[in-house]
């Protein structure tokens, strides 16, 4: 081409045509250009990483589960070396609104799914591939199973995990409280459920600080709590605790210690995180759950937790609904935080499914009435059913807990427009001997429970979906029949 393109001005110049040549020339040149380009793009064509259809996911050849991992471990051969590059690229990853051209609100149902603080001891590694390959597992499961949405615990104990300038680095995604990685988990965890078409929601615990350890409820999985001694001393909340002026920010109560409600510097504190999240990551909500409040006893000053605060206030309020006030004040500040920094994110929370104890002066002190019926709190509520439909009492009464009891009360509170609800379902309990006064257990007597939990939603037309608790439960043995009979409902419906 080159040759040519000498020849032909020689040629032109021979019979001083200047002007044609000078036109010709511009001519050839982009010709030339273009034809580079083209080959140039078919050649990088050839090894670009393609997002994964998020319909045929589940029967990808490539992709396995390990059940040695709890299913986080997946072997995947497809294009790994792009996969390391997608951080930098920030291309062909689905974004917010763009999951098969839905938003969140337009699935016919949303099913979702919590993937807790001990579910991320499956995928502790230093190494960035191994890591990867165990968040691609995850979402493998996740995906194979038709749900749409994952809840991943991102603060758990006022910890991170991911680097955080707010937040040490949590015990569960890396062996131990502040351990720097030198890659970053949330963000692969984003980037594999975003690759197939699966909405992501950052979880956090507002106040919790340090816990008690604790198994799951089939006692397969045992784990340490976080102690104070192991957070680290250049932390926020033990700098706050050990300053004679902040030492209130932080309260011991029960064995253990938690951020105080009544403060404004920690409402505010928590807003600054949740804007690092949403400002750094593409998260498609913020979700917290019920971890509000513990359970106090004001008669006992071992236990009356803010009750100094109170006191000081000079409030007219109750000191319950003062409590309630201060919870409130804290939803507030987050939803408005959320939506300043991306209105499209959500913002949501899954309160303890009994209302009464919700509504009770010595726990919890969530004013849900509020958040649902006015503007400017929530997005979507997901409220913790956790009983069967077989829940008695001691004297063998049908209890108010009893599913269908607490769905009824949920789907009748008023709600404005625009609030969603989904109900949270205790996919945990299946198979397993849980107290619930009845012989034997219902949840041993049934293994169709989930399914006709979720069934019944769809005579409930105010509420969208469900959510399951939790993720490793997928692949638990003892809710194997359970998890089957859900999975081959909702793909009948999706076929439907």
């Amino acid at each position: 081409m080159k040759k040519i393109l000498f020849n032909l001005i020689n040629l032109l110049k021979e019979k001083k045509e200047f002007t044609i040549a000078a036109i010709i020339l511009v001519i050839v040149v982009v010709v030339v250009g273009s034809f580079l380009s083209v080959s140039k793009k078919e050649k990088n064509a050839e090894s670009e990483y393609t997002v994964e259809d998020t319909k045929d996911t589940k029967s990808d050849s490539n992709s396995q589960s390990d059940s040695s991992e709890s299913n986080s471990d997946s072997s995947d051969s497809d294009n790994t070396d792009s996969d390391s590059d997608m951080k930098n690229s920030g291309e062909n990853i689905l974004k917010k609104g763009e999951i098969e051209g839905q938003s969140l609100m337009d699935y016919d149902q949303f099913r979702g799914v919590w993937f807790s603080y001990y579910d991320w001891i499956a995928l502790q590694t230093d190494d960035e591939e191994e890591f990867r390959k165990k968040a691609k597992g995850v979402m493998e499961q996740v995906k194979s199973m038709d749900l749409n949405t994952i809840f991943v615990h991102v603060h758990s104990h006022s910890d991170s995990y991911y680097p955080s300038a707010y937040f040490p680095m949590s015990k569960y995604a890396t062996g131990s409280m502040g351990k720097s990685l030198s890659y970053d988990p949330l963000e692969i965890m984003i980037e594999e459920a975003h690759k197939r078409g699966i909405h992501f929601h950052a979880w956090l615990n507002p106040y919790r600080i340090t816990s008690d350890d604790g198994k799951t409820e089939d006692g397969a999985l045992s784990f340490q709590g976080v102690s104070w001694e192991e957070v680290p001393e250049d932390s926020i909340v033990k700098k706050w605790y050990n300053s004679s002026e902040t030492s209130r920010n932080v309260l011991y109560h029960d064995g253990n210690y938690f951020l105080n409600p009544s403060k404004e510097k920690v409402r505010q504190y928590l807003c600054d995180t949740v804007k690092e999240l949403v400002t750094t990551y593409d998260v498609d909500g913020v979700h917290f759950d019920d971890y509000f409040y513990p359970s106090i006893d004001d008669s006992n000053p071992d236990m009356s937790f803010d009750l100094t605060e109170y006191e000081a206030s000079g409030s007219g309020l109750s000191v319950s609904e003062w409590r309630r006030q201060n919870v409130s004040d804290t939803v507030k500040m987050i939803y408005q935080t959320v939506k300043e920094a991306d209105e499209e994110v959500t913002f949501g929370i899954s309160p303890a499914g009994n209302l009464d104890n919700l509504r009770s002066d010595s726990m919890y002190f969530t004013d849900i009435d509020t958040w649902l019926s006015e503007e400017g709190y929530l997005d979507y509520v997901i409220p913790q059913i956790y009983w069967g439909f077989e829940q008695k009492n001691k004297d063998g009464s049908l209890s108010s807990s009893a599913y269908e009891n607490c769905l009824n009360r949920w789907s009748a509170l008023p709600r404005r427009d625009g609030v969603d609800m989904y109900i949270g379902l205790a996919l945990y309990r299946c198979g397993l001997d849980i107290s619930d006064n009845n012989s034997p257990s219902e949840w041993v007597s049934h293994s169709d429970i989930i399914l006709r939990q979720v069934q019944s939603l769809e005579n409930k037309e105010n509420v969208s979906g469900f959510c399951l608790f939790d993720y490793r439960d997928l692949s638990r043995q003892g809710a194997k029949t359970e998890v089957e009979n859900l999975y081959n409902f909702i793909s009948q419906e999706e076929t439907n």
